[in-house]
């Protein structure tokens, strides 16, 4: 839920209609065409290549890889250990507890990679740079 400055913000947004104009070398107001106006706004905002592509206060999202797949399932496996240390389970020893640890850590790395794969293609469609699917021609 959006707090409340957020809120007055996008209120602000819908109250306010904007017109990108300019003015020509007669000194007349010249309204300017939707594309150019938000040319003229990145210009005018001092935006940077990577700031102009995305939403404001969005993070980018960088593409999944194995460092960061790999990390959190190393957080995953330890906290898992961790709860089954402190979980009382008679006559488990430590290795057999870290065996169910590691195992349900390898039933969890594909779907690591699945929220990880749906967090960056959620971020290229909500910027508008998701690549169109190539489709078979039969």
């Amino acid at each position: 839920m959006a707090k409340r400055k957020q809120r007055r913000r996008r209120a602000k947004e819908r109250r306010h209609e904007y017109e990108y104009v300019y003015i020509d070398e007669e000194g007349r107001e010249v309204e300017v065409e939707p594309v150019a106006a938000k040319k003229q706004a990145e210009k005018g905002n001092g935006a940077k290549s990577g700031a102009a592509a995305r939403p404001r206060g969005m993070r980018p999202v960088q593409p999944p890889n194995w460092r960061s797949i790999r990390r959190q399932w190393l957080i995953f496996v330890v906290v898992f250990f961790v709860l089954l240390m402190i979980l009382p389970m008679k006559k488990s020893s430590v290795e057999v507890r870290l065996g169910i640890a590691l195992f349900y850590g390898l039933m969890m790395l594909p779907f690591i990679w699945l929220i990880e794969r749906a967090k960056y293609r959620s971020y290229l469609k909500r910027t508008g740079r998701l690549p169109e699917r190539k489709r078979d021609a039969k």
